[in-house]
Parts: C-alpha cells; structure tokens; sequence
C-alpha cells in the first residue's frame, strides 16, 4: 500500500491514487472556475453551481466543499426565497460488516454438490416427463375427436365408406330398375313389346 503523506491532499486521505488525481483535478477546476469567473456575481454562482451537478464535475470531498461554500453563498445572499438543487453524493458512507449480521456462507462439498445436481437432475426429469404425458394426452384427444381418417379409428372409418357406397349402389339400382319397369310399361301401353 502507499504511504499515507503520498495519498494526502488538502487535508485528506484518499484510498488510492486514482482518488487522488481525481480530487487534484478537481482542485484545478476550481481555481480556474475562481479566475475565470466572477463569484461575486449570484447569477454566476447559480449558473456555475447548476452546471456543475448537472454534469458531476465534483465527486471527491475537495469539489463537493466548493459545491457547498456555493449553496451558502447563494443562499445569503437571496433571502432563501429561491433555493438551489441538493448536492448529490454518488456513494455510500455506512461500512457493512458482514461478521456481526450474517453468517458467512459455507462451502459445499463434493457430496453435497453431487447430491444437489442429482436432486436437479431428477427434479428436471420429472418436469420434462409430466409435459410429455401432458402432450400425449392432448394429442390422443385430439386424434380419438377428430373427424380424420387414423391408425385408430381406420377400420371403423373405412367400414363406414363402403357402406355408404354400398347403400348409394342400392339406391341407384333401384332407381335404374324403376326407370326400366317405366319404360316397358310405356312400351306395353304403345303395344311395342313383343
């Protein structure tokens, strides 16, 4: 780790070197903020301030104190009849610790890996077999109500058919021998016949 003087900046001790660069250029803005503007104009502040949370230039401790000496400034000066927009913090401050509200987890052994992926195993098993049984119940359905010819229902449907064209042959040969009996009584009545 770093020795602490490296990390130290403006009377703060940063984490780690990137924290560091970031609070430095931060500092930098602000003095070309303090140069280039004019701060005793509150127009100015309200402006640079807005811009400044609109666009996060401040994250680190050193940008959010100037946000703040900003907030202050404005409001003294306005008679707190127009307020500013909160300074938002981007990070957490409560530090967790993990050993006082919960256990920490355990490791699984071999066995209890073996186990665990053969309960899912059967549990999938048994999933996959029930939306079989499932498909195969609505499909018979399907085939036992259907109109279609069928490896189950062919010999009824075929016994049907012949039937049927059975009964249209009846129908159709009494139909021509009743033509005939008509056409020979004609003849017989015309005296035709011999």
């Amino acid at each position: 780790m770093a020795n602490i003087e490296e990390l130290t900046f403006d009377g703060y001790i940063f984490a780690n070197a990137q924290d560091l660069e970031l609070a430095k250029s931060e500092a930098k803005k602000i003095a070309y903020i303090e140069s280039h503007a004019d701060m005793s104009n509150i127009g100015v502040v309200k402006s640079v301030y807005e811009k400044a949370i609109e666009e996060r230039y401040f994250q680190t401790p050193i940008g959010l104190e100037y946000l703040r000496d900003m907030q202050k400034a404005f409001s003294d000066s306005k008679n707190g009849e127009e307020e500013l927009k909160p300074i938002p913090l981007y990070t957490t401050f409560k530090r967790i610790d993990f050993s006082e509200k919960s256990k920490a987890k355990t490791r699984m052994t071999k066995a209890q890996k073996k186990e665990m992926s053969l309960r899912m195993k059967y549990r999938n098993a048994v999933l996959i077999a029930g939306i079989f049984f499932f498909l195969c119940i609505a499909m018979l359905a399907i085939t036992m109500r259907g109109s279609t010819i069928n490896a189950l229902n062919y010999k009824t449907a075929v016994t049907n058919q012949y039937s049927e064209w059975e009964q249209e042959l009846r129908e159709r040969e009494i139909k021509v021998k009743e033509r005939e009996n008509a056409v020979r009584d004609k003849e017989i009545e015309l005296g035709l016949s011999d």
